[in-house]
């Protein structure tokens, strides 16, 4: 604004008074040049102010030799106003001092372009566009302001400086409008995007993918020229959330892994949708732990058959989609209790585990089989027959008789009571009292036998 208003000015007295008022932007906006690039591309974080102090207090001592006057002959030797036809001008002869001082300029200049050039070259190719516009924007008065001092000021003496700055905020305000170039740090974006252990996947508003994480490499098996085709090909839900651009979250496998994807939309500050995030985890340990704690809770841990409450879920389930007669066999072993109080309750675990190896080996998928209790056992099954359950229970009974169970030196010959039920119901209770009952009437009739009704329930 002093630089314009010395320009409309025609008195020398108002064209030196607002040439003095404007040296305050010449030697402060170097500094804050600097500044504005330490805090974007986060170098120095620590340190940045402390580097303000000393860079303003420096800067300050050329504003306070041109703004006083008994000091101002150490910084120019004269200024004098130089008249044309169309124009009127300042022509200012700087001291060895006045030369130095303004040189600091340019080495802060200098020094924060490289800092942006350095920043450009290192950085994710997602923040080089915004990047490239600060770079430009800062490019753009620099060469300028050198063609000025080598020229002795005769570059283009009608345009000033501040008319380049002018141009150069343009490119400055349009990077903040479009990509928000001051909304977050970019050291922490960086460290964020480089350093995370979640794989990150950053697409454009036409669902290219622009940019990716090592992590992301690492666990989609990909690189920038494959991760398309797998987006859109092998994982297409994936695909379909990055053209809608809207907030999704959802998993999916890849080879040997489970992976979670969270994806949000990237908005510009006039709400523009401008792209696509997706924040990637790698889940199998996870899976696998629910999958563990899961079989915890649903098997028993002696026999690795279902425990009663799992079987009893999972029979309520089946009865309600079920509209023809289900079935239970109800397992007991004989003389359990003897079993423990002769050979120890360690023989008694090895004898319940032989009834299980039994029951996993010799019942096929088309029933549920469980562990009920203590030394009891259930099978149900709504895809087979009466007969066909009657015929396996019969089948269980003999095959068991048959068998020696072998624990530390003692042959166990085991046998097993059966009550099988049969009903067109959708209440386990039902089917397991009748069991029980039909149970009760094997154990009565002298064990090792399947005791059923002649008719099933209705």
């Amino acid at each position: 604004m002093t630089s314009f208003a010395e320009m409309i000015s025609y008195t020398f007295f108002f064209k030196v008074l607002w040439r003095n008022v404007c040296q305050i932007g010449v030697f402060y906006t170097p500094v804050a040049t600097l500044l504005f690039c330490l805090a974007y591309t986060g170098y120095w974080r620590e340190k940045q102010t402390h580097i303000a102090r000393i860079l303003y207090f420096y800067q300050g001592i050329g504003i306070l030799l041109v703004g006083t006057d008994f000091l101002h002959h150490w910084i120019r030797h004269s200024v004098s106003l130089v008249t044309s036809s169309q124009y009127s001008t300042l022509v200012v002869e700087t001291t060895v001092l006045g030369k130095f001082l303004i040189s600091g300029n340019f080495f802060l200049m200098v020094f924060s372009l490289s800092l942006v050039i350095i920043f450009v070259v290192t950085t994710s190719t997602s923040m080089r566009k915004q990047a490239y516009i600060l770079l430009l924007g800062m490019v753009i008065p620099f060469l300028y302001a050198m063609a000025k001092v080598v020229s002795n000021e005769q570059f283009l003496q009608i345009l000033p400086i501040s008319g380049v700055f002018a141009l150069s905020g343009l490119f400055l305000l349009y990077g903040i409008y479009r990509f928000d170039l001051l909304k977050l740090a970019p050291l922490a974006r960086e460290q964020a995007f480089r350093f995370l252990g979640e794989g990150i996947v950053i697409c454009d508003g036409e669902g290219h993918v622009v940019d990716m994480n090592p992590a992301a490499k690492e666990l989609l098996k990909a690189d920038m020229h494959l991760i398309e085709k797998q987006i859109y090909l092998e994982i297409p839900r994936w695909g379909k959330a990055v053209r809608r651009g809207e907030r999704n979250s959802f998993e999916f496998v890849l080879g040997e892994r489970s992976l979670s994807a969270e994806l949000y939309p990237i908005t510009s500050k006039a709400t523009e949708a401008i792209g696509t995030i997706t924040l990637i985890q790698d889940i199998t340990l996870l899976k696998q732990r629910a999958e563990e704690m899961q079989h915890r809770a649903e098997i028993d841990g002696l026999t690795g058959l279902y425990n009663r409450q799992t079987f009893i879920e999972k029979v309520e389930k089946q009865l309600l989609l079920t509209s023809g007669p289900s079935h239970l066999i109800y397992v007991d072993i004989d003389h359990f209790k003897q079993i423990n109080d002769q050979w120890g309750h360690r023989s008694g675990d090895a004898v319940l585990q032989s009834i299980g190896s039994i029951l996993k080996q010799e019942v096929d998928e088309a029933c549920i089989v469980c562990r009920f209790g203590g030394e009891e056992f259930a099978i149900f099954s709504s895809q087979k027959s009466r007969d066909e359950m009657i015929a396996c229970a019969e089948h269980l009974r003999k095959h068991i008789e048959q068998q020696v169970c072998n624990h530390e030196q003692h042959s166990i010959r085991l046998t097993v009571s059966m009550g099988v039920s049969s009903a067109i119901t959708t209440s386990f209770d039902e089917l397991y009292r009748e069991a029980d009952s039909c149970l009760y009437e094997a154990k009565k009739a002298g064990r090792n036998c399947v005791r059923y009704r002649s008719n099933p329930l209705d």
